[in-house]
């Protein structure tokens, strides 16, 4: 895979993190109408229940961010040569897949070494979240690589070796996956609130549900699924527009004021928004965070340099050219937005490469 097309998909990473709408994204099929409000099923599930470690490369993730999603998770190691030969097959699923709601994640099962995992699998063709480590709840396999599919609602679909068996189960799981707002039923009294939903009119749908919900029979527990799946949505993109991250600020104000027009959610946001537009602090750290945020993808690809003398020659062959490049545009960072978040941050990347 060229350089620049793993430049895109790792960009792409970043809006799937800081900008990604389900209701633009998902597929829609219908399901069974039974439903459930008494819990939160996905949470109780075993996606639900993994930890994951820190995350080597890709965007921030967190784990509310695959509720909905298919996620792919593979156990793997450097020093494990049917690891090391299965990741160009997942760089194509997360290729062939991404955008239908399939999420790629590759744990590291062999240690703290980040360095040495992230050279074998970028050189590979790596285009999806790498982490540190992971672990599944009830997990008695030995041995890697080992791959879990979970299925829409967090449930192992398929659990073993990689193979066509695992993707098999990944193009099942993809095509009965529904609507992530929608969730498993069929509206009945509902449908045309869910027909809001699909056409990205959270805002009116959410205000219907909220007179709905208290209804006696289907509507009310119709009304009351959907409202608590659309708060979630909702104080998911609060909780980003909370974060340090500027850019991912603003876009998440930017959905809520746009989405959930004319209710609560909507308003706040929007009048956040005017206060940012006065903020001169704010509006110099996005600038700079815009700036940032391409150097960052690039300095992904770039593994640490390599500790051993004899692997630096190579190290300096394969990346030095542009490690300088990286070095560069940070310089220039820090000359236009001096003592910014996004300048430490550059500043910290060219420490993270180099070690020092």
């Amino acid at each position: 895979m060229f350089e620049f097309e793993k430049f895109v998909i790792y960009l792409s990473l970043v809006l799937f993190v800081f900008g990604f709408s389900p209701v633009l994204l998902a597929d829609e099929p219908e399901a069974d109408a039974g439903v459930d409000t008494t819990d939160d099923p996905w949470a109780n599930s075993r996606l639900g229940m993994t930890e994951l470690g820190e995350v080597w490369f890709g965007p921030p993730l967190e784990k509310e961010d695959l509720r909905g999603q298919v996620v792919l998770l593979e156990k793997w190691g450097f020093r494990c040569p049917p690891c090391i030969a299965s990741i160009p097959h997942l760089a194509k699923l997360h290729s062939r897949y991404g955008r239908r709601g399939l999420v790629v994640i590759a744990a590291h099962a062999q240690g703290p070494y980040k360095g040495k995992a992230l050279s074998v699998a970028l050189e590979r063709g790596a285009n999806y979240i790498i982490l540190s480590s992971a672990t599944v709840p009830n997990d008695t396999g030995r041995g890697i690589p080992r791959v879990f599919v979970f299925n829409h609602n967090g449930k192992v679909v398929y659990e073993g070796y990689p193979g066509s068996k695992m993707d098999k189960a990944i193009i099942a799981a993809l095509k009965l996956r529904p609507h992530p707002l929608l969730g498993d039923i069929k509206y009945q009294k509902m449908s045309a609130t869910a027909g809001m939903v699909k056409a990205g009119k959270l805002g009116q749908a959410y205000n219907e549900c909220k007179k709905n919900k208290d209804a006696e029979g289907q509507l009310g527990k119709e009304a009351a699924f959907l409202l608590a799946n659309l708060q979630r949505y909702a104080d998911r993109l609060k909780s980003k527009a909370q974060g340090d991250s500027p850019v991912a600020v603003m876009q998440a104000l930017t959905e809520l004021t746009k989405r959930f027009a004319e209710t609560e959610y909507g308003r706040q946001a929007a009048a956040e928004l005017a206060e940012l537009a006065d903020d001169e602090e704010f509006k110099t750290e996005l600038k700079a965070e815009k700036v940032y945020l391409p150097i960052a993808c690039a300095a992904s690809l770039i593994p640490p340099l390599p500790t051993e003398k004899s692997d630096r020659a190579t190290w300096k062959r394969k990346y030095g050219s542009r490690f300088s490049a990286i070095k560069a545009k940070v310089k220039s960072l820090n000359n236009r937005y001096p003592e910014t978040a996004a300048a430490r941050k550059a500043e910290e990347l060219i420490e993270e490469i180099t070690g020092l």
